[in-house]
């Protein structure tokens, strides 16, 4: 038997979020007009013309079926980063999209590292990487999805999700990628410390490299990041299974997911 942890946020209009959801919907009344009088159209323009009609009252209660239409940014709520989002090539080649990757990389044996100590605007390092490994007592094969636990989904719904988190760094992407890791993700905004964070380092400092390392860390080694991760309290260190499969639209450079933890009883 199988526990499934929902590891996702909910896509919703947030403090947490400065980008925003659109949804129209086409009602069940409207819908059975607009689609009665689509037929009735359809129907005129054949020839000979065809006089049978569709009324929206030949329908249950006068009500047809529902339509979303939905607006929402690639980047918004739990989703894989493709590498195309970092850059224009990665490893010397032109940089993948979403539906260019292998569905191998998205369904794997989880491993969750606790980084819960590292405090808001800290970089989370190799060594911390390494510490927490050596707590799990798992060792890492490739394509394992690692999950960097930091607590920070607790503040989802305050604005302080956005800017109250630590984030991975370069010389810590670089790692796991070394060890034939493909995807991980962590429960804060962004893979990177929060964008305040970064800005205020760069303009004190004026290096570069504190802008988005992790993220551009990906025009050197193709990796997947998993951002805006939950729930990962919920799951044990090991002995667990993620699914984040990424929907297949062409050229994309993001996609929402609904990653799934799948913990045997």
């Amino acid at each position: 038997m199988r526990r499934l942890v929902d590891l996702s946020v909910l896509v919703e209009n947030s403090p947490s979020e400065p980008m925003q959801i659109r949804v129209d919907r086409l009602d069940h009344f409207e819908g059975a007009k607009q689609f009665s009088g689509e037929v009735a159209a359809r129907n005129s323009a054949k020839t000979p013309p065809d006089p049978r009609r569709l009324q929206p009252e030949d329908f249950p209660d006068s009500a047809f079926l529902t339509l979303d239409t939905v607006t929402l940014p690639t980047h918004m709520g739990t989703h894989i980063d493709a590498p195309i989002h970092y850059g224009p090539n990665s490893e010397g080649s032109p940089a993948r999209s979403v539906d260019e990757l292998p569905l191998e990389w998205f369904f794997g044996d989880g491993v969750r590292l606790d980084l819960r100590h590292k405090g808001p605007g800290d970089f989370i390092t190799v060594e911390d990487i390494k510490t927490a490994l050596q707590e799990t007592d798992h060792q890492l094969k490739p394509l394992d999805i690692v999950l960097i636990w930091t607590g920070t989904d607790k503040l989802w719904g305050k604005r302080e999700y956005f800017s109250h988190a630590p984030g991975m760094s370069r010389e810590a992407t670089d790692w796991l990628a070394a060890q034939g890791i493909k995807v991980m993700g962590i429960d804060t905004y962004s893979f990177d410390r929060p964008f305040v964070t970064m800005l205020e380092d760069f303009w004190r400092t004026g290096d570069h490299n504190n802008l988005w390392p992790a993220h551009f860390y990906g025009r050197e080694r193709e990796y997947i990041q998993i951002e805006r991760l939950a729930n990962l309290d919920k799951l044990p260190d090991t002995g667990f299974q993620v699914s984040c499969f990424p929907l297949r639209i062409k050229g994309l450079d993001a996609s929402w997911i609904r990653a799934v933890g799948l913990v045997e009883k």
